[in-house]
C-alpha cells in the first residue's frame, strides 16, 4: 500500500470549506436551520441557513436568503463578515478570517430582525498516525474497511468527527468517537461501511476532527439515526432562539492512502 499525505487540508468537516453537506430534519412548523464550522485549515468558510419543510414534504429546504452573518473571534476580538454567494443562495462565505486552535467563536445570524448565536471553542489537534485496512465478513460477503489509528491524548476529555471519501466520493455517513472507553490509548478506529466496498487501487481519504461536545452530540445523535429502525430525532443545536442545526470550531487532520 502506498500512503499519500494530504498537507493543505483542503477538505473540511462539518460545512467547513466544502459546502455539499445535507441534513435529513425532523419538523412540523417551519424552522431556521442553521449549519456552520471554523477549522484550522484556512478560509473561505461557509455558513448555510435553510427553512425546514414538513416531514412528509418534498424533502428539499429553500434557502434563506439576505441574512445577516457574522462571527466573533472572542479570543482576538475581532468581527469577520460571511457575503452571501451571488451562485448559490443561503450560503454564507467568509472573508480574511484564518482559525486558529484554542480561539473561540461565536457566530451572529439575523433573519428578518430575529437573532440566533452559538459559540464554540477550537479543540487542540490530535494528529492521525495512519490509515489501515481491516477485513471484516458482513452478510457472508469479506469486505476491507479503513481503520483509523491515533494517539489520544491521556486526561483530556477528546471528542471525534471522522469523514470519509473513496475516490475524492463523500461516503453518505458521519463516525462519532469520544474517548470515555480509550483516554490516553493507541486508538485503531474501524469506519464502518455498509454500501460500499474498497476495492484494489482506490483512494481512501479520511478527515478526522477534534470538536467540542456539543458538535460531538450532535453528529453522535446523527450517526444514531442512520442506524435506527426507528423515528429519527433532531440532532441537539447549540444554536440560540430554536434554530436547528450547529455551528462549532474544530481543529482537522486529513490523510489519503491507495488500497
Amino acid at each position: 500500500m502506498k500512503t499519500i499525505f494530504t498537507s493543505g487540508l483542503l477538505i473540511t468537516l462539518l460545512v467547513g470549506c466544502t459546502k455539499n453537506i445535507d441534513v435529513q430534519l425532523r419538523s412540523a412548523p417551519s424552522q431556521i436551520v442553521i449549519q456552520g464550522n471554523i477549522t484550522n485549515g484556512g478560509d473561505p468558510y461557509y455558513i448555510r441557513i435553510n427553512r425546514t419543510v414538513p416531514f412528509d414534504a418534498e424533502n428539499t429546504y429553500p434557502p434563506v436568503s439576505g441574512a445577516s452573518v457574522y462571527v466573533l473571534d472572542s479570543t482576538d476580538n475581532k468581527v469577520y463578515r460571511f457575503f452571501e454567494s451571488v451562485i448559490d443562495q443561503g450560503f454564507y462565505m467568509s472573508a480574511y478570517l484564518v482559525g486558529q486552535i484554542g480561539h473561540t467563536y461565536k457566530l451572529y445570524v439575523n433573519i428578518d430582525g430575529e437573532e440566533y448565536t452559538a459559540t464554540s471553542t477550537m479543540p487542540d489537534l490530535v494528529p492521525m498516525k495512519g490509515i489501515s485496512f481491516t477485513q471484516t465478513k458482513i452478510l457472508e460477503e469479506t469486505r476491507n474497511l479503513p481503520q483509523v489509528n491515533f494517539q489520544d491524548p491521556a486526561n483530556v476529555k477528546n471528542y471525534y468527527v471522522f469523514s470519509l471519501l473513496v475516490n475524492d466520493v463523500p461516503y453518505q455517513a458521519f463516525y462519532a468517537l469520544d474517548d470515555r472507553l480509550s483516554d490516553g490509548n493507541f486508538v485503531r478506529h474501524q469506519l464502518y461501511m455498509d454500501s460500499a466496498y474498497i476495492q484494489k487501487e482506490d483512494i481512501v481519504k479520511i478527515v478526522m476532527a477534534s470538536v467540542d461536545r456539543n458538535i460531538y452530540n450532535y453528529f453522535n445523535v446523527l450517526q444514531s439515526n442512520g442506524g435506527s429502525s426507528g423515528t429519527p430525532a433532531n440532532p441537539p443545536s447549540n444554536i440560540s432562539n430554536g434554530a436547528l442545526g450547529y455551528f462549532g470550531a474544530s481543529s482537522v487532520d486529513v490523510k489519503s492512502i491507495q488500497f
